[in-house]
């Protein structure tokens, strides 16, 4: 599986594929980030879960990185 950066022809609701540009903005190694598994995320990677359209959770994790700081 590729990663969900820009230009992959993966099959992302436009939700998650705006989320995907936030992050790859906002993120300095975004696309490292989406596919490393995380444990607030039942150890799926973040990519896993837009891609089963589970956009609120890495939307949640997301935020709590930007603005809390956790990792």
């Amino acid at each position: 599986m590729g990663t969900v950066a820009a230009g992959e022809a993966l099959m992302l609701s436009p939700e998650a594929a705006s989320l995907v540009a936030e992050i790859e903005k906002d993120l300095p190694h975004a696309a490292k980030w989406l596919t490393t598994p995380h444990s607030l995320l039942g150890g799926n990677t973040p990519q896993q879960r837009l891609l089963s359209n589970d956009v609120e959770s890495v939307r949640n994790l997301f935020e709590s990185i930007l603005y809390i700081g956790i990792s």
